[in-house]
């Protein structure tokens, strides 16, 4: 698979990207108009969504912003609505929105009932909401992609944010099944699953001490000398939004150099022979 495109290869696409203002949303919608595609830039972030559009513009790209809360319908809906009356269609949606309760970020015994649905709702219900608006579109296309955001949290467990592990496994599993149910209408839907990520929403640029140190550990369960860039990533859903990736149904892939490629602490640490090993 190889995600290097043309510089026109996403000319005439239509692509709504959801938590667009900052981070791996404003990173792919950067990518996404430079290589041709009309860009709906969706956040909570009013502002930040019109700085990213307004930035497109001023490159001769296309683009339009819109604050949605997208845990409400009919947000969504005319989210959808606004973006084919200014392009004419959808082809492609990139659900990379998500929000944690910080009361669901602890352990299960720590975390409400209100944290745990607030959590669902924010990471799995909102992209069940806008895949399905959009997928009338695609199926009258009879194209289109839909590309969701998973984590290493909803492959494998961890000490906390059980709320969020689950919905972001749930997004694996919705995935599925809108490959199966409207594959034959030509629609894919693929997962993408980035790990560790700087200058994130969660992170900012400017980080503190801790921070630092996190970052530091977080480095050492992951293959590569590095830590990812939202720029790593932009790549991938762009690839996943042309027609280079045509053939790509139901996958889902991992952008986090390694992440989860190896046993606990086992990254980066090769075992030395033995000494009567040939």
């Amino acid at each position: 698979m190889t995600t290097d495109l043309a510089a026109d290869s996403l000319r005439g696409k239509v692509i709504i990207i959801t938590g667009g203002a900052s981070g791996m949303g404003r990173a792919s919608a950067l990518r996404c108009a430079a290589l041709g595609a009309a860009v709906a830039v969706a956040d909570l972030d009013a502002d930040g969504a019109a700085a990213v559009a307004r930035d497109i513009e001023s490159s001769g790209g296309a683009a339009s912003a819109h604050a949605v809360d997208l845990t409400v319908e009919d947000e969504v809906s005319a989210l959808v609505a606004a973006t084919v009356e200014r392009f004419g269609t959808v082809h492609a949606l990139h659900n990379n929105a998500y929000a944690v309760h910080p009361d669901a970020a602890g352990d299960i015994l720590g975390t409400s009932l209100e944290a745990w649905d607030w959590t669902i709702r924010t990471c799995l219900t909102s992209q069940f909401l806008c895949a399905r608006a959009v997928l009338p579109h695609m199926i009258e296309n009879k194209t289109g992609s839909i590309i969701n955001v998973s984590s290493g949290n909803g492959i494998a467990g961890g000490t906390g944010a059980a709320a969020y592990g689950a919905a972001k496994a749930g997004t694996i599993v919705l995935t599925k099944y809108i490959a199966t149910q409207y594959g034959k209408h030509g629609v894919r839907c693929n997962t993408i699953v980035p790990g560790w990520t700087v200058g994130t929403g969660w992170t900012g640029e400017d980080f503190t001490d801790a921070q630092r140190t996190f970052f530091d550990r977080a480095l050492e369960d992951v293959c590569m000398p590095r830590l990812a860039l939202p720029e790593d990533i932009a790549p991938v859903v762009a690839f996943l939004a042309s027609d280079a990736a045509e053939y790509v149904q139901a996958a889902t892939i991992e952008v986090n150099g390694g992440l989860l490629a190896h046993m606990p602490g086992a990254a980066g640490r090769p075992r030395r022979p033995r000494p009567d090993a040939g």
